[in-house]
């Protein structure tokens, strides 16, 4: 969704940054906006509460809301395909192996 969105608003985002945790991915407050989605799906209410509190410091608390509404529907997407069994046709795994590559999403295990 992040690169359909960044193409659809014009946006250049870098992918290999999700990944790597830094450099910001090319987005205004990206660095910000990582810290906080990667603390948002750790167990480290710390973090998650230094995370969000930098967020809101930098933009205001409704850019923090947005931003936590978007991570809130990826884990109720996520729990949703998973409770379902669905899985992406291999047509478009292929399709999208570049992305898949590039944030190294097969590297990442599952929590169940």
């Amino acid at each position: 969704m992040l690169s359909w969105s960044s193409t659809k608003a014009g946006d250049d985002v870098d992918l290999t940054a999700v990944a790597g945790g830094d450099d910001g991915v090319g987005l205004d407050h990206g660095n910000e906006l990582l810290r906080f989605a990667s603390a948002c799906g750790s167990d480290d209410d710390a973090e998650l509460a230094a995370a969000r509190a930098e967020l809101v410091d930098r933009t205001d608390e409704g850019f923090m809301v947005d931003a936590a509404a978007v991570a809130a529907n990826f884990e109720m997407m996520t729990r949703l395909a998973d409770g379902t069994g669905a899985r992406l046709p291999s047509d478009t795994l292929e399709r999208r192996a570049g992305v898949i590559g590039a944030m190294q999403v097969a590297e990442l295990t599952s929590r169940r």
